[in-house]
């Protein structure tokens, strides 16, 4: 009876401790960029994701669902990366180019202005974090994009894919640096043959006070299509701790390449519960 009462305590105990580890947060974002995008017209967009995050220790899963609104010149597709220009010179990475309609297959050369917008892709990310000395973390992602954005829009490419992704992040101090690196198996339809992907990226931050933090950050990632330039970009970034649980963070970013964004400006909101 007594090691039943104490299997019964400690497992109490246990589940009293997992519950107060564990935490859900509700993020809403928006990013306006404008950019060529390696075209010869300008371009605008707006992405506005809104991401759920439950983490229980070491343990976290997030879903994002985006609202996507792309004013351009032309044919463009949303990818993880971003908007990417669709155009005739770009042949050799269609499998046929029969349907007119997609903007993916299209060889129609008007670039009138369109403007599009919906739901764009929703994401699933779950990761696990390692804690392999004081002060450094690693955290292991698994990443699936869901084809739920309407691709004759442009909005998606109509296809899933997945990613696998590793962060590394290391105390110093009051600083920190922070480095990413992932895969991405695209999703490829019977009308487009698109490249696998590599990407990452590497910051450098401060904490100034335990509220607040700002760094720079450099990213990469490469091109859907070979007749296409990897993105590069550069950004500074600022993040403040406005009570325990809520939290406010900004953002520039730069395009350091043809393919990405001229500017970009992004604020995001947490809440912690």
């Amino acid at each position: 009876m007594k090691k039943n009462i104490l299997l019964l305590t400690t497992l109490s105990l246990s589940a009293s401790l997992l519950l107060a580890q564990s935490s859900t947060t509700l993020s809403v974002g928006g990013t306006y960029s404008d950019g060529k995008y390696g075209t010869e017209n300008s371009s605008t967009s707006i992405y506005i994701p809104v991401t759920a995050t439950y983490k229980n220790n070491m343990f976290e899963m997030d879903v994002t669902v985006p609202y996507i609104e792309l004013d351009s010149e032309g044919s463009f597709t949303w990818t993880p990366g971003g908007p990417v220009p669709i155009s005739p010179t770009k042949s050799t990475d269609y499998l046929t180019t029969d349907s007119l309609s997609d903007p993916l297959t299209s060889t129609d050369t008007n670039t009138s202005k369109t403007k599009t917008s919906g739901l764009g892709d929703i994401n699933v990310k779950v990761a696990y974090t390692f804690v392999p000395t004081k002060g450094l973390y690693l955290k292991t992602s698994a990443i699936m994009k869901v084809a739920t954005a309407d691709k004759d829009k442009g909005l998606g490419t109509g296809e899933n894919d997945y990613s696998a992704q590793l962060d590394i992040y290391k105390v110093l101090g009051s600083a920190y640096i922070y480095l990413s690196g992932g895969y991405t198996l695209m999703g490829d339809s019977n009308t487009t043959d698109y490249n696998n992907v590599a990407y990452g990226s590497t910051a450098l931050g401060y904490n100034f006070t335990p509220a607040l933090s700002s760094g720079i950050n450099y990213s990469y990632r490469e091109a859907i299509f070979d007749t296409l330039d990897d993105t590069q970009s550069a950004s500074v970034y600022m993040s403040y701790k406005a009570s325990k649980s809520f939290k406010i963070a900004t953002s520039y970013t730069y395009g350091l390449s043809d393919s990405a964004a001229d500017n970009a400006y992004t604020l995001t909101l947490s809440k912690t519960f």
